[in-house]
């Protein structure tokens, strides 16, 4: 039986592909914050409803996925896999400088801090679940 097969596992697993992916993009951002002409990126976030709706049966499974938008299919996205499945979208509401960047550092700073500890949530409850698992199967370690 494939771990994935369970539904708060696989939730989990898409959610951590998705906030692997938003890291990317904020540390685009964060990289080109001097680029003259650079506009800051956002990934498209995650509706919550939709990902209930495709646990429960209600839509398909084919839309889980997060990768980076590809324009051709020979460019590589965030993971190294070509491919077009993303969906990143040029930031709403950023100024732009004087030489046409729209990166705030100070705001990327926040959402790479954010999604950090973000990440650090989805993890623990992946190691969580895990635990459960592994108590239900009889293999908590030497401990029962």
């Amino acid at each position: 039986m494939d771990i994935t097969s369970i539904p708060i596992m696989n939730a989990l697993k898409k959610q951590m592909n998705w906030l692997n992916t938003n890291q990317s993009v904020i540390s685009q951002n964060i990289a080109n914050a001097d680029t003259p002409g650079y506009h800051a990126k956002d990934l498209q976030k995650n509706d919550f409803s939709s990902l209930v709706s495709e646990l429960s049966g209600g839509q398909s499974a084919g839309r889980g996925s997060v990768n980076m938008r590809t324009t051709n299919a020979r460019h590589m996205n965030a993971s190294g896999v070509a491919g077009d499945e993303a969906t990143v979208k040029k930031a709403k509401n950023s100024e732009e400088a004087l030489n046409g960047n729209s990166v705030v550092l100070e705001e990327e700073m926040l959402k790479l801090a954010d999604n950090q500890m973000k990440y650090g949530m989805v993890v623990n409850l992946y190691k969580k679940n895990l635990g459960l698992l592994k108590i239900a199967m009889g293999k908590s370690g030497g401990r029962r």
